[in-house]
């Protein structure tokens, strides 16, 4: 089996990027990150924030143990993908930030995990997706959804929501599926027509809308039970965004039963281009 990597080189972009903190969700994460990475044909970076590590051989050793066994999960699920793997110094938010500024795709888990100091915690899964610059997916765990399953995308006004909904469409076609677009209010906001820049440039992705009464947050997550995954934009409400998002997506985020994936509304690596359907998955780079 090769050997973890570590990157050659702090300023080149990177492809898909997963945080591990040595619990099962974090795994998770790190199966759900290669099959993504293997489909959009990217590398993908395996990242560990060990503050702790600092001047400790303990600490030291077992960051490392973390990292590996990251590493085999991620071999183990695709030995062609390149791989590589990186420990940081600074604390968990930072460190996923940092790495938010050069990804396409950042990728946590989230959940417990057997040694509390160990465990990416929820706070940090929602600090991270309510600042980051490029989309997150929050892996909540082993989850099986049937192959035809949609991508659910939560929109309240799809200008204010357009980076979800261009989000929820390249996923969509780049996985060969469809889009459920879900508003929970007691009138109809938009129709075909209004998503007609997303129809337009996606033309081989089904779309469902779908308006249903009452709050967003029970109606999200009764339709993310037949979801593939979930897709919501992230917005601050009387608090600055580093701190807070919507209270929609945080409670979403908390309780799906399948990954969601958070976007900025100002992410700054949207493809801004259809995504090209490939006849078969795109070959993994070594």
């Amino acid at each position: 089996m090769d050997s973890p990597q570590t990157p050659d080189d702090r300023a080149e972009p990177l492809g898909v990027v997963v945080g591990v903190d040595g619990s099962r969700i974090g795994l998770a994460a790190v199966r759900w990150a290669v099959a993504e990475a293997r489909l959009r044909g990217l590398p993908l970076l395996i990242l560990h924030a060990a503050p702790y590590a600092a001047g400790s051989t303990a600490g030291a050793r077992r960051a490392r143990d973390i990292l590996a066994r990251a590493f085999t999960v991620a071999h183990r699920a695709d030995p062609a993908l390149r791989t590589a793997t990186d420990r940081t110094s600074l604390p968990a938010v930072e460190s996923l930030l940092d790495a938010a500024q050069r990804a396409q795709l950042l990728v946590v888990g989230m959940g417990g995990g057997e040694r509390p100091q160990e465990v990416l915690i929820s706070s940090v899964a929602l600090d991270v997706s309510g600042r980051s610059p490029c989309p997150v997916v929050v892996v909540r765990g082993e989850q099986h959804p049937a192959p035809d399953a949609p991508v659910l995308v939560g929109v309240e006004d799809p200008a204010i929501d357009a980076a979800a909904l261009t989000v929820a469409f390249e996923d969509a076609q780049r996985h060969r599926g469809r889009v459920v677009a879900l508003h929970a209010g007691h009138s109809a906001p938009f129709d075909l027509d209004t998503l007609a820049p997303w129809t337009t440039r996606f033309p081989e992705v089904p779309v469902e809308i779908t308006v249903v009464p009452g709050s967003p947050v029970p109606a999200l997550l009764a339709a993310a039970v037949d979801a593939r995954l979930v897709a919501l934009g992230t917005r601050a409400h009387r608090a600055p965004a580093r701190v807070l998002f919507g209270s929609t997506s945080r409670a979403v985020l908390r309780r799906s039963p399948v990954p969601v994936v958070a976007v900025n509304p100002g992410a700054a690596r949207l493809s801004g281009e259809p995504v090209a359907t490939p006849a078969t998955p795109p070959a993994t780079r070594t």
